[in-house]
């Protein structure tokens, strides 16, 4: 090899080596079909009737989900407390990492932390998310919260022979 050439393929080297992280940043700021926080929030469950609570997207119910059967989605979820989470993706045929289930497997969202999610939602029909941490002895915590966001699953093949949707969500804030 002639030293002009050596040379040349030097020079190339930082660049060579960029490329990988060039196309994972690329993959990384790809815009999320959602994005959910997890914060805590006010809720009036009645006129007087004010708790503290654990929310998604300050709200609760937390906000809609609607996917499209068999169509993959991304999923930025925000953990600002600081406890780690479990969102589990109730009645979804998905792999164990994004299932949300500790016993399964799914890894947590850190505390004051970031974790996004991909799958492919399946089998269509009305479902929901909600937090999937053990709350223990804290019956401010898991289950005892707002955590809770309706997930509407539209067949692949969707009629659309109705004229309105109606979707409740019930929740005890009392243990």
């Amino acid at each position: 090899m002639k030293r002009r050439s050596l040379l040349q393929l030097a020079g190339l080297t930082p660049l060579m080596s960029a490329a990988p992280h060039l196309a994972w940043g690329a993959l990384v700021n790809e815009e999320a079909d959602y994005r959910l926080r997890i914060a805590t929030g006010l809720v009036e469950l009645a006129p007087d009737q004010i708790v503290s609570t654990v929310l998604y997207n300050d709200q609760f119910p937390g906000p809609l989900f609607r996917f499209t059967e068999g169509k993959q989605v991304v999923i930025d979820m925000h953990n600002d407390t600081d406890t780690p989470e479990l969102l589990h993706w109730h009645g979804q045929t998905i792999p164990s990492d994004v299932d949300g289930a500790f016993e399964e497997g799914s890894p947590f969202v850190p505390a004051y932390g970031m974790q996004r999610i991909t799958f492919v939602p399946q089998p269509a029909g009305f479902r929901y998310v909600h937090t999937h941490a053990f709350a223990g002895a804290d019956l401010a915590r898991s289950t005892f919260t707002g955590q809770v966001a309706p997930v509407s699953i539209e067949p692949k093949h969707n009629p659309g022979a109705y004229d309105r949707e109606v979707l409740l969500v019930l929740k005890e804030f009392n243990p």
